[in-house]
């Protein structure tokens, strides 16, 4: 009786551990994130540690890509307001440098050598996008695609 306890206590352990956080890493620098492909569980909490390893500032951006590119930065904004995959998310949060950054936001912006961790639970299974909008940035290729199943 006390093995079967055992293996019921190590199975339950298991699926906890399975159905807790994503964790992933992503570093930012000259037109790349590494890795440029992620792929996350719908309904699973994720917790992205993003790090600007590059000489220029970057933004990490996850967002449904669109099917015709908005116009200008301020045509992206209201785009990534209606967009951003965090946005759907109740339990949301992000810190840079160690601080809470409170309210909604719509991109994550880092300086040279800063990193931030970003915490959410994807509600909806799909393919995104996540970019930089840095002048030049996604135009140059920074960019990569998100699988949530």
């Amino acid at each position: 009786m006390k093995h079967l306890t055992l293996l019921a206590l190590l199975a339950s352990t298991s699926l906890v551990h399975a159905a807790g956080t994503q964790a992933v890493t992503v570093s930012m620098s000259e037109m790349m994130f590494m890795p440029m492909n992620l792929s996350l569980k719908a309904g699973q909490k994720v917790t992205i540690t993003l790090k600007n390893t590059g000489k220029a500032d970057h933004e990490f951006q996850l967002y449904a890509k669109p099917k015709v590119l908005p116009k200008g930065e301020t045509a992206w904004d209201a785009y990534m307001e209606k967009n951003s995959i965090w946005l759907a998310s109740r339990d949301t949060s992000l810190k840079i440098a160690g601080k809470a950054v409170t309210g909604k936001f719509i991109e994550v912006a880092l300086k040279p050598g800063q990193s931030a961790t970003l915490s959410f639970t994807p509600a909806r299974a799909g393919t995104f996008e996540m970019a930089c909008h840095e002048p030049g940035h996604y135009e140059g290729g920074m960019k990569g695609a998100v699988t949530v199943k």
